[in-house]
């Protein structure tokens, strides 16, 4: 047995099979996935008094729709942002940048750094004594509002756009879009008609990693927002920890997550991911 050319030890090579991994990984997924999924479906129904699904029509009531309505507002709003964002970043990179893995790294590089830290460090430029908002003499009205959240959103989640297009923009055949050119097409009409379209798969990957972390965010609104932007992820949290209702807490991950696959669903129906994405 060799891994990338360099062979194995004896002992690994009788002792470990194709059997033996995939038993590893599928009692993995068992231990760390299916058994929490089961649990938590098992917590979201109520043995006790009140009826079985007492715990769902809680989770229905009118607070908790408004909030799972705001996440996946925030979630679509960061996605649109991100996107747009992220396609002129991996086309300015892929095509015009003479310095394209210097800026790759500039991509990755945030991704080493904690979430709680990037929130902090937003925050921290926003604050009022901030040298920044010294400088232009007003914050904007962005910290601790929606504007925040977004901002927030955005600014953590951009590179799960940008390297997906990218990868998906450096995949075209160049040969296509010099024949663009040669036709006669403006660049503008190149990037509409030719670039655009062969690099959907990387857009449609971005934006479905972009939609669910956003959605599911429990830091930006936490860090960045105001009592208004609380997010389904933030009240599962109160329920648990501070009113330990894990009733409530259960129903609402699972209602959350209900609709998150649904709407996944729905978008297959209308663009085949595992085509789309089988292009990348």
């Amino acid at each position: 047995m060799i891994v990338e050319g360099i062979p194995l030890p004896k002992f690994v090579e009788r002792n470990v099979s194709s059997r033996s991994l995939a038993a590893f990984g599928l009692g993995f997924l068992t231990v760390f996935y299916i058994v929490p999924i089961v649990f938590l479906y098992w917590n979201s129904l109520n043995f006790g008094d009140g009826g079985l699904f007492s715990n769902y029509a809680r989770a229905f009531s009118d607070i908790y729709l408004v909030t799972l309505a705001r996440s996946f507002y925030y979630g679509v709003l960061t996605t649109v942002v991100t996107l747009t964002l992220g396609y002129i970043l991996a086309y300015y990179i892929a095509f015009r940048s003479a310095r394209e893995k210097l800026l790759l790294g500039l991509v990755v590089l945030p991704l080493w750094i904690a979430y709680v830290i990037r929130y902090l460090g937003i925050q921290l430029l926003l604050f009022p004594s901030s040298p920044v908002v010294q400088l232009i003499g007003t914050d904007l009205g962005i910290l601790f509002s929606t504007r925040g959240v977004i901002l927030g959103l955005t600014t953590v989640f951009l590179p799960f756009a940008i390297l997906p297009i990218y990868h998906a923009l450096k995949s075209i055949d160049e040969d296509l879009v010099d024949a663009s050119r040669v036709l006669g097409a403006t660049q503008l009409r190149t990037v509409r008609s030719v670039i655009l379209p062969l690099s959907l798969s990387g857009v449609v990957a971005g934006g479905i990693i972009v939609f669910i972390l956003a959605t599911g965010s429990f830091l930006a609104p936490a860090m960045l927002g105001g009592p208004k932007d609380t997010m389904i992820a933030n009240v599962i949290e109160q329920s648990y920890s501070q009113t330990f209702d894990l009733g409530l807490a259960s129903s609402l991950a699972v209602i959350y997550t209900t609709i998150l696959l649904v709407l996944l669903m729905v978008f297959n129906s209308y663009v085949n991911l595992g085509e789309v994405l089988g292009e990348l």
